[in-house]
């Protein structure tokens, strides 16, 4: 079974306009984060952030259900939540850029899963996967970014919501969630490519995104030595520019240079970005959350600026549609 759109398995129709909360689920907790609309402009209506016991997801795969349907019933119950929109673990979304010879349209898919079997170390028979065209401007090929993600886990958290009895809008991969919320819609062109550093509590995500569409992504394990080390996460970092700039080329339009590094999660310290700056040679910044949500400048959220930074997954979610990326 294949979907057009990994990232909206479950479409709202377009007649009804449903209030939904964005609820991402880490390791260790769980963000959610609903808005409401006043005079034309966004406002935090409801938020939470619950922990979650060690042992119960780890790096993305859930070992103990029911404990995690417990947690999301009482904060079902706490929130008064109705419908959702909810982050798949990036380290199950397998993520390729690939070059498709011209073919007919009725083809694509076909030639698409040619190209699941040489990248990718499952069979595209127990994946669900979406694609979308990014360049269609060469005259032999076209340039499509490929998200794949296993059957059995989206069977999983469609059982998990079903018992919560809290109804799915969307599964969304995490990364393409942070890109939403935090490289800003306007004219994300000018942007080129960007690099996003999204901290947990024992690993880094690294997610390289174009024009607001995520091309590639990686996770750093950051436990142990590695997790005292600045010098690991920039030398990681280093090896992603090498294949980006290098590799990447080969593929054609989506190799454009990294020309910015935006940092958000929890867990890293404050000189983070300007060590990042300085052994990169990258400008990095601190995510600005709700920069496709509201101006902070006339709307001050209920959540303060560190905490925003933990919320970045579940705010990309929970985006109206009408400032969503463009599908």
């Amino acid at each position: 079974m294949i979907f057009k759109n990994i990232s909206n398995f479950f479409p709202t129709p377009k007649f009804l306009d449903i209030p939904y909360a964005g609820l991402a689920i880490s390791d260790s907790s769980i963000h959610c984060i609903q808005f409401g609309s006043k005079n034309n402009s966004l406002y935090i209506e409801k938020h939470t952030e619950k922990p979650i016991p060690a042992g119960v997801v780890v790096s993305g795969q859930i070992y103990d259900k029911e404990a995690l349907i417990e947690i999301l019933k009482t904060l079902k119950k706490e929130l008064k939540l109705g419908y959702v929109k909810v982050s798949l673990p990036e380290e199950k979304a397998y993520l390729f850029t690939a070059k498709i010879p011209h073919v007919k349209q009725k083809e694509l898919r076909s030639a698409i899963e040619s190209k699941i079997e040489e990248n990718v170390p499952v069979p595209p028979n127990e994946l669900l996967f979406d694609y979308k065209l990014i360049d269609i401007s060469q005259p032999d090929y076209f340039i499509v970014a490929v998200s794949n993600l296993p059957i059995s886990l989206i069977d999983l958290y469609v059982d998990i919501f079903q018992k919560v009895e809290l109804p799915l809008l969307s599964l969304e991969i995490e990364s393409q969630a942070v890109v939403r919320a935090l490289v800003p819609r306007d004219n994300p062109k000018d942007l080129g490519a960007v690099l996003v550093v999204n901290f947990g509590l024992e690993k880094v995500g690294l997610y390289v995104a174009v024009d607001r569409l995520v091309h590639f992504t990686s996770t750093v394990p950051m436990k142990g030595e590695a997790s005292k080390s600045p010098d690991f996460l920039s030398h990681e970092i280093n090896k992603l520019y090498m294949y980006w700039h290098t590799l990447k080329q080969n593929v054609g339009k989506p190799g454009k240079k990294i020309n910015k590094i935006i940092v958000c999660g929890e867990g890293f310290g404050d000189d983070v970005v300007s060590y990042l700056s300085t052994h990169n040679h990258t400008p990095t910044v601190l995510g600005n959350a709700w920069v496709n949500a509201f101006d902070i400048n006339k709307s001050v959220p209920g959540i303060s600026f560190e905490d925003s930074l933990r919320y970045v997954t579940a705010i990309g979610l929970a985006l109206p549609a009408a400032v969503l990326i463009q599908e």
